[in-house]
């Protein structure tokens, strides 16, 4: 069975935890997708009881924690060239996997670094064979962080020009070797470099989270993203994908809309008579 998630950002920005949970439920979700801000409710310096207090508000209103997402791989990570970002990085990834922890979500997304930024696609940030070296060095050294914390380090495809094949991404985790790093799918992501259903089928059991947003090819930037159904994505093939490499992971959407009718675009694909 597959959960309904709906990720933070769907809500207006600064709406407490509690309350954006008890919207989402009352629309029919299953779990939702707490974010990582630089200031508000949930930040890299939010107290363990106060994550406790998120958490509880989130189970009190009928949801599961699918995971915990953050925007702030953008500005530190660990492909940059000054090894000082590169260790706020590796600190911003302690600070966020404790904050998952005491929140009571399995897991952490991560932008694993960059070759460039997609708001400056013509400045390459590092070399291509630097980046996955010096990505590699890092989640080596943090992925017993994660398993300290109990918590799975999700690296998602972005539009970062880094890992943009299917078979790359799963080379590098299998370099990593570890079970609390572990591959996050975002569908409509995966479009702008090949097809989300070979991806999953490539990644296989590498892959513990989905985020669900669907793109148009012909507009070839980020506002080709629409709703589900709206743009190239094969859905029914990415459905057959995740049932042949058996996912049993929430799927969490991505976006902007109106919660009901979010919804009922998941229900559309994923939930007929073979998934209930």
């Amino acid at each position: 069975m597959f959960l309904k998630g709906i990720n933070g950002w769907a809500f207006p920005k600064g709406t407490p935890w509690g309350d954006a949970a008890r919207q989402a439920k009352q629309a029919g979700f299953e779990a939702i997708e707490p974010t990582l801000e630089t200031d508000g409710e949930l930040t890299p310096e939010t107290g363990e009881a106060e994550c406790g207090r998120i958490g509880d508000a989130i189970r009190e209103a009928g949801l599961e924690i699918a995971s915990l997402a953050t925007g702030l791989f953008w500005d530190k990570h660990y492909t940059a060239a000054d090894p000082v970002v590169r260790e706020q990085a590796r600190e911003l990834t302690r600070a966020a996997l404790l904050r998952a922890r005491w929140l009571g979500a399995p897991v952490l997304l991560v932008v694993p670094g960059m070759v460039c930024h997609p708001r400056r696609p013509a400045e390459p940030v590092a070399r291509y064979e630097e980046a996955i070296q010096l990505a590699y060095e890092s989640l080596r050294e943090l992925c017993h962080d994660a398993e300290q914390c109990g918590v799975v380090i999700a690296l998602e495809n972005v539009w970062n020009q880094f890992l943009i094949s299917p078979v790359e991404m799963r080379d590098f985790l299998d370099r990593v070797n570890s079970p609390w790093v572990a591959a996050y799918l975002y569908v409509g992501n995966a479009l702008r470099y090949g097809f989300p259903q070979d991806w999953i089928d490539t990644l296989g059991g590498r892959v513990v989270r989905v985020h669900l947003k669907d793109f148009r090819l012909e507009v070839g930037n980020k506002s080709g993203f629409c709703p589900l159904g709206e743009g190239d994505v094969d859905w029914p093939a990415v459905m057959e994908a995740l049932e042949r490499q058996r996912y049993d992971g929430p799927l969490v959407y991505e976006g902007q809309g109106e919660l009901l009718s979010i919804r009922h675009q998941i229900d559309r694909f994923f939930c007929g008579e073979r998934i209930k």
